[in-house]
């Protein structure tokens, strides 16, 4: 039922003031319409009802402007309205006598009022001075003695300045709501553009966001692809640190358990435990019995090497293996001598005389063994 009424009041109009009036226009005819058939009704039922053709002819005219008001002609429609409206009442006029014919003067304002509804300020003049002009014509015609009537005179001026003070109110109202429909035009137009703008800047904020988060991902993933090669590099670079101290500490074997461990450079506290650890691992993959310390590459052999030194040789002894020092040259051993440092190993001046040395040590282990 609902969607019936909406399909029948709806308009083609797109200007919001034309479909206001078509609106209007439409609400009229279809009031005019229900009357139309009342009217119809007692013309049947009362045998001084009157003719039925009446009520036919203005329901046609009524449907024709109807259909119009529905296709945006609402200015055409209205006419046809105002002209029915205004056709009856000077009938009525025309056919009353001439005391009742001066009221219907006061009735033609309702007319006015609905020409302001539904037609534009500047038509709205025409209607008043139509109605006015129309109504004074035919009291004229119709009625020639009627300015003899007591009274007639002041009744029709009234009824005629009625008229046009209700065109002029009736002008005015429609010319404010016109300027209102206008402004509320005006501020939907801008409300619609500045939610264009709105939707148009959150597209771009959201473009930037989109370009903002591409570029983050985009730097995220050159920092982890750094970080990734980073953490190999400091992986190869352990890897070549270990390799070197593995290098720079080699255990040499020369002859069936004896072997020969050069130093050379700085020994500092991590080489001297990797010292140990190589001096030990030896010793028990290669059941060694002299190992040979060559420090004739160290330049400077203070407390914290000559500690190693010793903490090496001792840690070989526990093992089974005698350790010979060598190389020790005269600053070498003058500084030694100075920091009072005593080293409680055997030492021999050069290698080879360390490798004759190691031979005697073991000559001397295999008579001890032998001897007992």
């Amino acid at each position: 039922m609902r969607s019936w009424i909406n399909t029948l009041m709806t308009t083609r109009a797109t200007d919001p003031d034309v479909q206001r009036r078509a609106l209007i226009v439409m609400q009229l005819i279809i009031m005019m319409l229900v009357a139309n058939v009342l009217f119809a009704i007692l013309a049947i039922v009362s045998p001084d009802g009157g003719s039925v053709l009446i009520p036919v002819a203005s329901s046609a005219l009524f449907i024709g402007a109807y259909a119009l008001a529905q296709r945006g002609y609402a200015s055409v429609a209205a006419w046809i309205v105002v002209g029915a409206f205004l056709s009856g009442a000077l009938f009525a006029v025309a056919n009353l006598d001439s005391e009742r014919s001066v009221n219907v003067g006061y009735f033609l304002t309702a007319l006015i009022v609905i020409a302001s509804l539904s037609l534009t300020p500047p038509q709205l003049w025409l209607v008043t001075g139509g109605v006015t002009g129309g109504f004074l014509l035919t009291l004229i015609t119709a009625h020639p003695d009627l300015w003899n009537l007591p009274n007639a005179r002041h009744n029709v001026l009234n009824s005629s300045v009625l008229l046009v003070v209700v065109g002029l109110v009736s002008y005015i109202g429609a010319r404010i709501a016109q300027r209102t429909i206008r402004d509320a035009q005006q501020a939907r137009q801008m409300a619609e553009q500045a939610q264009h703008e709105l939707a148009r800047a959150n597209a771009d904020l959201e473009e930037r966001i989109a370009e903002r988060t591409s570029e983050l991902s985009r730097t995220l993933a050159a920092q982890q692809a750094l970080t990734d090669e980073l953490r190999r590099s400091l992986a190869a670079q352990q890897e070549l640190s270990q390799l070197i101290l593995d290098l720079s500490l080699p255990v040499i074997p020369v002859r069936d358990g004896t072997v020969v461990v050069p130093l050379s450079g700085t020994i500092d506290s991590a080489r001297a435990a990797k010292l140990t650890e190589s001096v030990l691992k030896t010793i028990e993959q290669r059941n060694v019995d002299t190992v040979i310390l060559d420090i004739t590459g160290v330049p400077i052999v203070d407390t914290q090497v000559a500690q190693a030194l010793v903490r090496t040789a001792s840690a070989a002894r526990l093992m089974g293996a005698e350790t010979i020092l060598v190389g020790i040259r005269p600053e070498v051993a003058q500084t030694l001598i100075g920091l009072g440092i005593h080293l409680g190993l055997r030492t021999a001046a050069t290698l080879q005389e360390g490798l004759d040395l190691s031979v005697r040590y073991v000559n001397g282990a295999l008579r001890s063994r032998h001897a007992v």
